[in-house]
């Protein structure tokens, strides 16, 4: 077949390739060995005159002649003397032969696709360069460009400090996360789901690279890189950041490394001062408020239990201390499935394993059906937090519960079909045919506006605690640019902004409050609904 159909196909089956070396031996670096081999005797063939009546069947054949080869090879000791002729100079302290092999081969497997082919056509079957030129159709001095280019890679990618390989000690992405709304396929953690994305990621995290540099570091081969990486830059986690043929990446996401503990102390010391202050000059004059308030805000729980109202009133006054103009959503990926979000993440790895977080919180979760019917129109607010009893977040914070519930309160439990009950009382939104979240009613045409509003001008900060949210952005923010990329500082300052207005203060907060007296602890049925909020339309 000519030399257009041969490299389409040879990229068609390339993954087939791989499942089948990697399912004969069962080790990820003699699979991309064999998977090496393989593709080249079948990219040969390929580029044969004759025609190939069942392709599938012929891959199949290749693929059992070579790993039958491969067999032998391994029982009997392959021999790497053709390799081993290159003038590439090792590291002076590293005498292992095998270990210096076992490189090469890696470092020749994230060679591009042409690269790897003229390697092999010239050092493994001696052929000379015009006759290599002649095969792929090519000019001489464009395959004496490719050894050059392709011994300098192979140098640079011997000589790197393998420990910080990402091969030798492969990253893991924890704590995605996203910033917007998603769509069909879901957020950064659905994306995110083999360790060979997390690391393509983090490979062009700090620095633009290429398929090759970014293959090399990773330690897999380009031919398999190639189509995790497109998917990636196809959901806009990474760019591409021009049209040459050989493309720098670079990713678009935030990655917060929690390796990297310089600062820590410092971050929670300024965290808990903050919150400390917050608990003693903010929330009493809240509670104040609420409390003689005779109808609690508009507020109503089961038992008109005042202390689980003060809870919510906690999450609802942290929400007021978004004082300062940040617009995160600028820096919003539309995705294309239909989801626009800013993504993020944690990266650790095996010599790290980060400690739970002792004050573990979602963002704030908005839901809201409102197609014009005042008896089935809700909006709700809800955070899980390490004070809650829930740890779905958003993926078990489904609209059709709040649509249950609010049918639940409207029209009675015979409303319901027997699931959506069962489901509510699993919840715990439902207890003993009484519902448990805070209930605000309000007008019709209020509902979505209340999401982000309420409880209006109830609540009033004062300047000593603007003044506080405006400090600790800036702390804040310091230390986090040293620590990320120069194309990530933009969303870091967006990000970073009313930081004492994220829902990551909220347990801060909390613990500050139980110590003081100031809440008192929930009962067990009360954390699963707790800094829950459903607004319903007010009753005429």
């Amino acid at each position: 077949m000519d030399k257009a159909t041969a490299d389409k196909k040879i990229f068609e089956y390339r993954d087939r390739i791989f499942g089948f070396a990697l399912d004969k031996v069962r080790n990820i670096d003699q699979a991309q060995e064999l998977a090496s081999d393989i593709i080249y005797e079948v990219y040969r063939s390929f580029l044969r005159p004759a025609h190939i009546a069942n392709p599938d069947g012929y891959v199949y054949r290749i693929s059992r002649n070579v790993w039958a080869k491969f067999v032998h090879n391994l029982e009997t000791g392959r021999q790497f003397e053709d390799i081993s002729t290159m003038e590439i100079a090792a590291p002076e302290h590293d005498d292992e032969d095998d270990r210096m092999r076992e490189i090469l081969r890696r470092e020749i497997g994230c060679l591009s696709d042409r690269q790897r082919i003229i390697i092999y056509m010239f050092y493994y079957d001696k052929l000379p360069v015009n006759e290599i030129a002649k095969r792929l159709e090519i000019s001489a001095g464009t395959v004496k460009w490719h050894l050059s280019d392709a011994r300098e890679k192979l140098k640079e990618g011997i000589d790197m400090n393998t420990e910080k390989d990402l091969q030798i000690n492969p990253v893991y992405f924890t704590e995605m996360g996203h910033s917007g709304y998603i769509g069909s396929k879901g957020d950064t953690a659905d994306v995110f789901d083999s360790c060979i994305r997390m690391n393509i990621a983090w490979a062009c995290y700090h620095q633009p690279c290429t398929l090759a540099e970014i293959s090399r570091q990773i330690g897999i081969p380009s031919v398999y890189v190639a189509d995790q990486l497109k998917a990636l830059v196809d959901f806009g986690f990474i760019d591409r950041l021009d049209n040459s043929r050989d493309p720098k990446y670079r990713t678009n996401m935030l990655i917060d490394d929690l390796r990297d503990t310089d600062g820590d102390e410092e971050r929670d010391r300024i965290f808990d001062e903050a919150a400390s202050m917050i608990a003693e000059k903010f929330m009493p004059k809240v509670f104040a408020d609420l409390e003689q308030s005779e109808d609690h805000w508009g507020m109503s729980c089961d038992g008109d239990d005042l202390n689980f109202i003060k809870y919510t009133a906690v999450m609802l006054a942290l929400r007021k201390l978004r004082i300062s103009a940040s617009d995160v959503s600028r820096y919003a990926v539309e995705r294309p499935d239909g989801g626009c979000f800013v993504a993020y993440a944690g990266v650790a790895d095996d010599s790290f394993k980060p400690a739970p977080d002792r004050y573990w919180s979602c963002g704030d979760m908005t839901r809201e059906c409102i197609d014009g019917d005042p008896i089935s129109d809700n909006a709700a607010l809800s955070v899980d937090c390490c004070y809650a009893d829930r740890q779905g977040r958003w993926r078990d914070n489904l609209d059709s519960d709040w649509d249950s519930l609010t049918k639940f309160i409207n029209r009675g439990k015979d409303s319901l079909a027997p699931e959506e009950y069962k489901r509510l009382v699993d919840k715990g939104y439902v207890y003993e045919d009484r519902v448990q979240p805070v209930i605000v009613r309000v007008d019709a045409g209020r509902l979505a506006d209340s999401l982000y509003d309420y409880p209006e001008d109830r609540i009033t900060v004062p300047e000593e605690i603007r003044a506080l949210c405006s400090e600790v952005d800036k702390k804040f923010t310091d230390l986090c640019l040293n620590k990320h990329p120069a194309h990530m500082h933009g969303l870091i300052r967006a990000f970073y902004t009313n930081i004492l207005g994220a829902m990551t203060m909220l347990p801060r907060v909390v613990e500050k409050l139980l110590e003081s007296g100031q809440l008192r602890p929930l009962t067990d049925i009360q954390k699963k609904s707790v800094f829950s909020v459903l607004f319903i339309s007010r009753q005429s």
